[in-house]
């Protein structure tokens, strides 16, 4: 039971599968066939399943293999079986066709598992297994139960004379089967006709001179007719020498000696196989298909007919058909019409040759005139040829049927193939049997060729197309046309003429690519139109759009910036009116930005039929912007090294000055300390001061100039960590409220408890906070310097600021508060420096520092610094 669920699930998941790839795949069939490749019905039953499958609309690729039972005995039919299924599981077979009992048995006692997982689809089955055939759900097909008692009522129908009953078996399973079947339906059939005898002969226990005899022999055989349940070699044997008609159920006896056979046609059974066949593969079930019996019915054999006497129209009357009936026979109706026909045929060419003959005559005449006419014919073709090769570009023509008319020599050249041969050689065959024409990758010869004959118009090959040679593999650009060949009022043909623009190619792109990179542009100026006509990326640059190529006059000079325009209109109307020969105007023109931009324009003058006239304005225009920029370039270099000179000078003024005014000091009071005997304690102390605040002074001024030094080398050094910047401003407030000036507070103003850390370098931000401080220590007497800093709006960085209560810093003064050697008063100490180093050093450290001032009330400058710096 589990094996049958079993059996079922697989066919049912195949069915699926099935019904899924039905209509787009093609199925791998094997069909079986009981017997051998001459058996008269082999061609009518592969015939027959091969249209089943086709009028089903499935594709298969159908293997046939011939089990010949009749040779075989049935442990070597196994062994056999066997092969056929492991040559169709390598070929992946998809479904099994058995033609009658031998191949269905054998395929499922073979011990092979094909069987089990392909659906198997039967017919001609004689004796069917009950048992067998409900164990595999995945079989069905069809049936023909052999009916004694029919066959014997007919054959006494026929041979009402004939009473002695001859069944011949063997002992093969299907033999038996029917001998058990035949004795049971004799019984019915002995009841109604008593006076009938009946007896067996078994080809393997009775002696083969006692059949013969018994059915050979005329004075044995006079009252008898034999039945045949099955059909065996033997019979094929005996059959023909049989003075008994014989009666099988097998159609295989047929033009074997066989007289009548009861069973389905074999062309038909199989084509029913087929359809049968096809619902599986397409998803039906098997099981839900089934076994059905298929329609028997009586097979004559014409000779045996013949043999015995009995009249063909007496067998078909009875519900019968013939088979191996002579074309005489078939056809007697058709023969018989066709000897009139011929009768009448003979006689229609006997006064059709005597006409022929008369008209011949007449055609030598006329066949004398149209040889001069083709004489001449063949001078103009051949006139029109040598015209057509002397054509530089190729030249092929076609027929409105596309056939190959004509091709040119120069044509054959280019595409390397042979031309001594001349043009006609490719007469007659298609379009694109020596070349096709590709754009976009698509082909488009035969296209466009329809597309001529249809509208009668030219068609030009599309720019950036190629041709490519059939024979190989080379392919070019090319340019050329279409065009219709008119005769009659009718278009009788096409004409394609095409030029290989390889090199005409490469040097267009080499020119576009010169162009492109020195930004030169021909121009041209239609004196027809007043129009200017530009390359296309030239106006482009302008503002125009990609379909535009001319502009007028007026257009041009709304390009012109104002101020150049009144000094280039005159000598542009000198250059478009031939004055002057080879101008070169400079001036700047709006592109499509809406800025200005310097071109320089070249024109050359080309004369017409005299002198004086003129045929047409040519040029070349180039951008000099680069030029004009590198000129402004160097122009403000140049300044720039005169200032450099100036603050030099005023560098090396102002650092004598700065130098020589503490060391006066230093040096003036260091004298009076050699000899202090004429002062006080209190007066050699200031001394001392004063001279210490002066070193102090001298100090940082060298630093200072350290600093400027290293900024410009760049070999200034930072060292990125994370700092508390609430521990750097409070070292920074105890150096330095020490150093305040009298009157004035140092106040450090921070968050409250926030440990504030930056990653920075701790001794540039030191130092750019004690130069904020110094810086307004100096203009601050009384009051507060406050310092600290506060969050900024933007998360992740950090402002520290610098304020005072001092004279403050005047607009002017704040636009150039960080310049180099900028002093505010003049008469306050230090160099100018120090606001510059310092504005140098936040950028570094990727911040930026500003300042804010009123004058009188103080001064704010604000550092911005981003938390993370490196």
């Amino acid at each position: 039971m589990n094996r049958r669920y079993y059996c079922l699930f697989v066919v049912l998941f195949l069915a699926v599968l099935v019904r899924a790839a039905a209509s787009e795949s093609t199925f791998n069939i094997l069909f079986i066939q009981s017997y051998t490749s001459q058996t008269p019905w082999h061609s009518d039953l592969n015939q027959g399943l091969v249209k089943g499958f086709r009028e089903s609309g499935v594709k298969v690729n159908i293997t046939t293999e011939y089990l010949d039972a009749d040779f075989w005995a049935f442990n070597s039919e196994k062994v056999i079986m066997r092969r056929f299924c492991e040559r169709a599981r390598e070929r992946r077979t998809d479904l099994i066709v058995t033609a009658s009992d031998e191949a269905f048995y054998t395929l499922f006692a073979c011990g092979d598992s094909l069987p089990l997982q392909v659906p198997v689809v039967f017919f001609g089955i004689k004796y069917p297994d009950a048992k067998l055939l409900a164990a595999h759900p995945n079989v069905c097909g069809f049936t023909a139960n052999p009916d004694f008692d029919v066959i014997l009522r007919h054959a006494q129908k026929i041979f009402p004379q004939r009473k002695d009953v001859v069944c011949v078996i063997d002992n093969s399973f299907l033999s038996n089967k029917g001998r058990d079947d035949f004795e049971e339906e004799w019984e019915i059939f002995q009841q109604d006709n008593p006076d009938y005898n009946m007896k067996i002969y078994n080809t393997q226990n009775h002696t083969t001179s006692h059949i013969i005899a018994a059915i050979c022999y005329p004075r044995n055989s006079y009252g008898r007719i034999v039945i045949a349940p099955k059909w065996s070699p033997f019979l094929s044997f005996v059959g023909k020498n049989s003075k008994a008609p014989v009666f099988s159920t097998q159609t295989v006896g047929l033009t074997n000696g066989v007289f009548c056979a009861y069973d389905s046609d074999a062309y038909a059974s199989a084509f029913m196989a087929g359809q049968r066949a096809s619902q599986v593969l397409k998803g039906t079930s098997p099981l839900s298909i089934g076994v059905t019996e298929a329609e028997q019915g009586f097979i004559y054999d014409y000779k045996q007919l013949e043999f015995f006497h009995v009249d063909p129209d007496k067998a078909t009357a009875a519900g019968g058909i013939i088979v191996n009936e002579p074309y005489w026979e078939r056809y007697k109706f058709l023969f018989i019409l066709l000897y009139p026909s011929i009768l009448a045929l003979l006689i229609a060419s006997i006064v059709w040759l005597m006409r022929a003959n008369r008209r011949e005559s007449k055609r030598r005449v006329q066949a004398q005139t149209r040889l001069l006419v083709q004489n001449k014919l063949v001078e103009q073709r051949n006139e029109f040829d040598n015209v057509f090769h002397s054509i530089r570009d190729g030249v092929i023509t076609y027929d409105t049927d596309l056939h190959i008319h004509f091709t040119n020599r120069s044509l054959l050249r280019m595409l390397h193939l042979p031309y001594e041969s001349g043009g006609r050689f490719y007469e007659g065959m298609m379009a694109g049997s020596i070349f096709n024409i590709y754009h976009e990758g698509q082909n488009i010869l035969h296209k466009m060729l329809k597309q001529v004959a249809r509208t009668g118009e030219s068609v030009q090959i599309p720019q950036g197309s190629f041709m490519k040679e059939v024979h190989s593999e080379n392919y070019f650009p090319v340019s050329g046309e279409i065009v219709p060949i008119h005769s009659k009022g009718g278009i009788t043909g096409m004409a394609l003429s095409a030029r290989n623009i390889s090199d005409e190619e490469m040097q267009k792109r080499f020119f576009d690519m010169a162009l492109d990179e020195s930004s030169i542009y021909p121009w041209q100026f239609d004196m027809k139109t007043n129009c200017f006509i530009f390359p296309q990326g030239f106006l482009v640059q302008m503002g125009y759009d990609e379909s535009v190529t001319t502009i007028t006059r007026e257009e041009m000079n709304r390009t012109i910036h104002p101020d150049d325009l009144k000094e280039i209109i005159p000598q542009f109307d000198k250059a478009l009116t031939g004055e002057n020969k080879n101008p070169r105007l400079s001036f700047r023109q709006r592109n499509a930005n809406g800025e200005y931009e310097w071109w320089e324009y070249r024109s050359s003058a080309i004369s017409g039929l005299t002198q004086d006239s003129l045929y047409g304005i040519l040029g070349v225009c180039q951008s000099i912007q680069r030029y004009k920029t590198a000129e402004q370039e160097m122009r403000e270099a140049r300044d720039k090294a005169l200032q450099a000179d100036k603050l030099k000078s005023a560098f090396l003024a102002n650092m004598s000055h700065e130098i020589r005014t503490p060391l006066n000091a230093i040096v003036g009071f260091s004298d009076l300390l050699s000899d202090t005997s004429g002062f006080t304690e209190e007066e050699i102390a200031q001394f001392i001061a004063t001279i210490n605040k002066n070193c102090g002074l001298l100090l940082a001024l060298i630093n200072d100039i350290l600093d400027l030094s290293r900024i410009e080398s760049g070999t200034m050094e930072f060292m990125f960590a994370d700092h508390n910047l609430p521990l750097l401003l409070k070292t920074v407030h105890d150096s330095q409220r020490l150093n305040m000036p009298s009157g004035v507070e140092l106040v450090l103003r921070m968050p409250e408890s926030d440990k504030k850390y930056l990653k920075t370098d701790n001794v540039r931000l030191q130092q750019v906070v004690n130069n904020l401080i110094n810086n307004a220590a100096k203009f601050t007497s009384s009051g507060f310097i406050t310092f600290g800093y506060e969050e900024d709006e933007v998360p992740g960085y950090t402002r520290i600021f610098v304020e005072d209560t001092g004279v403050g810093i005047s607009e002017e003064g704040i636009r150039h508060i960080f310049e180099r050697f900028y002093k505010v008063d003049n008469f306050t100490q230090g160099a100018g420096l120090g606001l510059s180093i310092c504005q140098t050093i936040i950028e570094r450290l990727k911040g930026s520092i500003s300042v804010t001032s009123e004058v009188g009330k103080g001064t704010r400058f604000t550092v911005r610094l981003p938390n993370h710096c490196e």
